[in-house]
C-alpha cells in the first residue's frame, strides 16, 4: 500500500476509520512502523462532596495516581 501525503503534512490510511490512534515509531531515516492502538474506554468516576476542617472537598471512590496528577498539573500554568 502508498500512502501519499498531502501539503499539510496528513496522510491517509484507506483501512484506517475515524477516531482510530496509531503509535508511530521512527526506525531510521524513511522507515516508520505504525501500530493501532485499541481505544480507552473512559471511566465514570463518582464523587461525594464532603466537610473537612470547614471546607467542602470532593472525595472520589478510587485512588489518584500520583504520576498521573503530576503530568496534568504541569501543563497547568
Amino acid at each position: 500500500m502508498t500512502a501519499i501525503a498531502d501539503s499539510k503534512h496528513r496522510v491517509t490510511l484507506r483501512q484506517a476509520r475515524p477516531g482510530d490512534r496509531f503509535d508511530m515509531k521512527i526506525l531510521e531515516e524513511g522507515k516508520y512502523v505504525l501500530t493501532r492502538l485499541e481505544p480507552v474506554k473512559p471511566q465514570t468516576s463518582s464523587v461525594r462532596l464532603v466537610k473537612r476542617h470547614g471546607y467542602t472537598v470532593g472525595v472520589l471512590d478510587h485512588p489518584i495516581d500520583p504520576e498521573a496528577l503530576k503530568q496534568a498539573l504541569a501543563d497547568f500554568p
